[in-house]
This record gives C-alpha cells, sequence and structure tokens, in this order.
C-alpha cells in the first residue's frame, strides 16, 4: 500500500470542512433571518432562541471557513503555478 502524503489529508480536510459549511451556514441564514423576522422565520423559531444559537455558532463557522478557505486557496496556488512543488528525485 503507497504512503500517503500531506496533500491527501489537506483534501479530505477541505472536503469534510466543505460538507460542514454547508449547514452550519445554512442555519447561520435562517437563525439571522429569523431573528429579523424576514421570510417568516420568526414563526419557524423564536427570536431569542435564534440569537442564542446565532452566537453561539459564530466561532466554529468562523474556524470551519478559515480552515477550508486556506486549504483550498492553498490548491489554487499550486494550480497556478504561484506555488512549485519539488520535483521527486
Amino acid at each position: 500500500m503507497p504512503k500517503k502524503n500531506i496533500h491527501y489529508y489537506l483534501i479530505k480536510t477541505a472536503r469534510i470542512s466543505g460538507w460542514l459549511l454547508l449547514p452550519l451556514m445554512l442555519l447561520y441564514l435562517v437563525t439571522g433571518f429569523a431573528i429579523i423576522g424576514q421570510f417568516g422565520l420568526n414563526e419557524l423559531i423564536e427570536p431569542n432562541k435564534a440569537r442564542f444559537i446565532h452566537q453561539d455558532f459564530l466561532w466554529p463557522l468562523t474556524a470551519l471557513f478559515l480552515i477550508h478557505a486556506s486549504i483550498t486557496i492553498y490548491f489554487a496556488f499550486r494550480r497556478w503555478g504561484w506555488i512549485k512543488t519539488k520535483s521527486r528525485k
């Protein structure tokens, strides 16, 4: 079995963080709209509860976004040739 390099784990981390970001962003949007009472979402969830959830998920959302964005930016820079890969000998 070949040894997996760091890029394998970076890709897996980017994918996992991306999939975790999807429901977290939807929850963040729904609670934000519920707080201000738009689209009738304040009837779906109570504004005080929505504010609590909205504030609680700020740091996990920020952390996941930074992880996901930094890894995908790194791979974009590699693709564009701004970061050179080491040649194997």
